[in-house]
């Protein structure tokens, strides 16, 4: 869109600019249309999907990455993103990769324990058990968790002051990295821009949903169909075991001799007969009353 007055120049460097974009998440960040189709199948799906925009400092250029719901640890009070008090990020992160940040100076170079398995919660048991995948690895395959926290603080020695150079209390906002198992803070960097003088905590994470929902979370086709899904699931099942009855009915028939029946509980399995002992009295006569 052209705020503007459209010219010729403008619409050149538009079209430029055009190119150039598509050029860049079609060739350079390639993983970006693949990653945005998976993140919107789960807004639908979910109810929700979340971006993540951020300058990768491994890729040395900007990245947009979907990130799964149930990764990013919002408190429940948060009605959006920009309220929120603190927004965390749960992240695996393999031990290559640690180190690599280390060796480029993002992260502290500390020596970090060996990553521990962390235990399945029962969002990844039932996205394993129904994609047929083990969520157990080997030990030397196991990746750190990391958890990005941006978040308000009040630091020691970079407190907030006002013109007279005087602390004001105020929280600002930064960007804290600890690894989980070592409790290692691994970095804490400022998250508004230097030129900024009202200290705004810069946006990082972008919500896309599907149906508005009560709380922080919106509601997705998976929990709008989810009763009327049970209700017909039930309903096929009473068609069924009514078409299976119907095709082949169980039947009492009357035991040859004389004897005396014992019990008037009968269960007739579908296709086969119970015995009475009635011995010559009409079979309608003696079920008839029961």
């Amino acid at each position: 869109k052209n705020e503007g007055t459209s010219t010729l120049q403008v619409d050149s460097d538009a079209d430029l600019l055009e190119d150039d974009m598509n050029a860049y998440l079609t060739v350079t960040a390639s993983e970006y249309y693949p990653d945005t189709d998976k993140m919107l199948f789960s807004v639908g799906f979910g109810g929700c999907g979340f971006k993540k925009v951020y300058h990768c400092p491994l890729d040395r250029r900007p990245k947009s990455e979907s990130v799964d719901a149930k990764d990013l640890i919002v408190p429940t009070n948060a009605t959006d993103l920009r309220g929120a008090a603190r927004v965390t990020q749960q992240l695996p992160m393999s031990p290559n990769t640690v180190r690599r940040m280390q060796l480029l100076g993002v992260y502290r170079d500390v020596e970090l324990s060996q990553p521990m398995a962390a235990p399945a919660n029962a969002v990844d048991a039932k996205i394993a058990s129904t994609s047929g995948m083990s969520t157990t690895v080997r030990p030397e395959d196991e990746d750190y968790t990391i958890f990005e926290s941006y978040c308000y603080l009040d630091l020691p020695g970079f407190e907030d002051v006002d013109e007279e150079g005087q602390p004001t209390g105020l929280k600002l906002p930064y960007k804290v990295t600890i690894e989980k198992d070592s409790k290692h803070v691994l970095e804490i960097r400022r998250n508004w821009k230097a030129t900024d003088d009202t200290k705004t905590a810069r946006r990082v994470f972008v919500k896309y949903p599907f149906v508005p929902g009560l709380g922080f979370y919106d509601i997705g086709l998976l929990n709008i169909l989810g009763n009327s899904t049970s209700a017909l699931t039930a309903a096929w099942r009473i068609a069924l075991d009514k078409g299976m009855f119907s095709n082949f009915p169980g039947f009492l028939y009357s035991k040859q001799g004389v004897g005396r029946q014992l019990t008037n509980e009968f269960r007739v399995a579908p296709g086969s007969g119970v015995g009475l002992d009635i011995g010559n009295t009409p079979i309608n006569q003696a079920v008839m009353p029961l």
